[in-house]
């Protein structure tokens, strides 16, 4: 397995690629009113949280159910996804999520992984006992783990989730986002060679990750990476294709009619679907939910769980079907 992006990418421009991978514009998915029923080409969730504590029985850190993660990776390969990018968000879960990706069991999509820092974290980087340069190689090294071979792939897919979030600055104020994201291009991003997954919240954070993008293009690869989770303006999302990076789509990104608009607006050779499980799932309130066609059996609170079955507004990897829905429906 290869970064998600890059399969795309080789996809859309006529390349092979490892697995079958491409853009929306290549994907059709054909589902009846209730069930699912197979497609041609396997889906990639470029995106999702797969070391969430929900998917281990905890909610709210109260442990409601017993672990599915094993359910949730076989359900979403039966609903035609081929491939998943377990992303991270700091040093410790880098490490969980190339750990978690080399234990990978028959019957579950391939999976790859993201090592970096998510912005609202990159706090982090200052806390660290042996210092911020410390911490940057301790990502390094763990990035270039996986990349080397393990039992015949790599396992890491970009350098994320990094980016820059304005609308949660109490997590982690502005200046550190700025200095830590930079530093994860200069010294994660570059060595290893890899794409990025973006994080980006506000247009003020749009404006200022494409400045420093457009600072550090020269250095990045051929395919530079994705803009996750987009809800933003057109305007934004054309820029960000400009560099060349892909504009990544899941439930958050199809909440309103003006998410819908701009969906509608952007080229699908650029655009890479993705859930962020547990999170962004398409519910009933959203504008884009009438195009759903994708149904699972599922619980309406998680003490209830049963085996075989989901749980509401926890998202998963095979609701990946419902986001393609949504983009084919509103387009």
């Amino acid at each position: 397995a290869v970064a998600a992006g890059k399969q795309a990418a080789g996809a859309s421009k006529g390349g092979k690629s490892s697995g079958s991978i491409a853009p929306v514009s290549s994907s059709i998915a054909a589902s009846g009113d209730h069930g699912v029923t197979p497609i041609g080409t396997p889906l990639v969730d470029i995106g999702a949280n797969l070391l969430d504590p929900m998917f281990q029985g905890e909610y709210r850190e109260k442990p409601r159910h017993q672990a599915d993660l094993p359910a949730v990776l076989r359900r979403a390969k039966d609903a035609g996804v081929g491939q998943i990018m377990v992303t991270a968000g700091s040093l410790q879960e880098a490490r969980d999520a190339l750990t978690f990706c080399r234990a990978r069991e028959e019957g579950w999509p391939e999976l790859i992984c993201t090592v970096g820092v998510h912005p609202t974290r990159c706090g982090e980087f200052e806390e660290f006992a042996d210092g911020p340069d410390a911490y940057l190689a301790a990502l390094l090294a763990c990035g270039r783990e996986a990349c080397a071979q393990n039992g015949g792939g790599v396992l890491c897919g970009a350098v994320g989730e990094c980016g820059l979030d304005y609308d949660r600055l109490q997590f982690c104020p502005k200046d550190v986002q700025l200095r830590y994201f930079e530093r994860q291009l200069e010294g994660l991003a570059v060595p290893l060679g890899l794409p990025l997954f973006l994080h980006c919240r506000t247009a003020d954070a749009a404006a200022d990750l494409l400045a420093i993008l457009k600072k550090h293009r020269a250095s990045l690869p051929e395919t530079p990476g994705v803009v996750h989770s987009f809800d933003g303006r057109l305007e934004d999302a054309e820029e960000f294709i400009k560099l060349g990076f892909f504009i990544g789509l899941n439930g958050c990104s199809l909440r309103t009619a003006e998410n819908l608009d701009v969906v509608q607006k952007l080229p699908a050779d650029w655009l890479l679907l993705e859930t962020d499980a547990p999170w962004c799932g398409i519910k009933a309130s959203h504008a884009g939910h009438k195009f759903v066609k994708s149904t699972w059996e599922e619980v309406k609170k998680p003490e209830k769980w049963e085996e075989g079955k989901c749980v509401k507004d926890r998202c998963e990897p095979c609701h990946l079907r419902q986001v393609l829905e949504v983009i084919a429906g509103c387009r």
